[in-house]
């Protein structure tokens, strides 16, 4: 099973705003680790995840923390143009997801996101999408990770 994390996750793991929503990402990434399942993400993640630390962070402290979570994830260099367009005039989304949900489509995987609105877009172009912060979809994540691989 593969995986897309959008970077919202990420920070909700990392810095705690909301207990329950930390607890369920920080749960996520353990979850993860000890299944030893990939991550995936766009190469915009990576300034994505940057811009996000450095404002929570002096910049010492996030570029650390920068590369513990480079070093655990799969990086996807190139994402077809074509398949951005696609995604943009199908759905409507904001710009930075149509990275998310090409990376989902094209690996495929599943994607994760604290996002509302890109797990909706996601879902009107077919990819498997859950709303972290939403207990229905959080709980069918886990389950669906935790099922028995054959």
């Amino acid at each position: 099973m593969n995986l897309v994390v959008d970077v919202s996750v990420f920070i909700d793991s990392l810095f705690v705003y909301n207990e329950e929503r930390s607890y369920r990402a920080r749960n996520l990434f353990k979850l993860i680790t000890n299944k030893d399942l990939n991550i995936f993400e766009p190469q915009v993640f990576g300034i994505e995840l940057a811009s996000q630390l450095v404002r929570r962070k002096p910049r010492d402290l996030a570029m650390k923390i920068y590369n513990e979570i480079i070093n655990k994830i799969i990086m996807i260099d190139e994402i077809d143009y074509e398949l951005l367009l696609d995604i943009a005039l199908s759905t409507g989304c904001r710009a930075i997801d149509t990275f998310y949900i090409a990376a989902s489509s094209l690996i495929p995987a599943i994607l994760v996101s604290a996002d509302k609105t890109m797990i909706e877009n996601a879902r009107k172009y077919g990819v498997n999408a859950y709303y972290i912060h939403s207990s229905i979809d959080y709980n069918a994540l886990i389950s669906r990770i935790n099922q028995p691989t054959s």
